[in-house]
């Protein structure tokens, strides 16, 4: 499941760039009074990158809540909702942002879980260093019977 949900984020990131790549790109044209055409395509092309963040957004809240039942995402209805209720690119800016900050908790807290508060390199080291140790003179004193 943790696989699952690094491969999702690191999607979600990946369409999120470009989407704030687009949004400023339309933003940036309506700043400096470009051409309405310019601002139309400008417009489209961040309009076109909604829909895959959207659903990389719900991939990933799926992901969170596989783990985590309790996981404070935002899943695909309120999406939508969102979507229709306030803009597109609220919706492509703001619920994926969350998604990614929830999403970077749940592995950060399964990664410490999964290395333990014992498991320090030193102490790994110390360990490793007994246990071969141990296997050594096991290993010489089964050569010497």
């Amino acid at each position: 499941m943790i696989s699952d949900l690094r491969r999702q984020r690191r999607r979600l990131l990946q369409s999120y760039a470009v989407h704030v790549m687009w949004f400023s790109a339309m933003v940036a044209t309506a700043v400096i009074h470009a051409s309405l055409r310019t601002i139309a395509i400008a417009t489209m092309l961040a309009l076109i990158t909604v829909p895959p963040v959207i659903a990389y957004a719900a991939a990933v809240h799926t992901a969170c809540r596989a783990i985590d039942p309790g996981a404070r995402t935002i899943g695909l209805v309120p999406m939508i909702i969102m979507t229709v209720i306030f803009t597109p690119f609220e919706s492509g800016l703001i619920v994926p942002a969350k998604n990614l900050f929830v999403s970077a908790k749940l592995l950060k807290r399964a990664q410490h879980a999964a290395l333990g508060p014992d498991n320090s390199f030193k102490t790994t080291q110390r360990r490793g260093a007994a246990q071969l140790k141990h296997q050594v003179l096991d290993a010489a004193s089964k050569q010497n019977s």
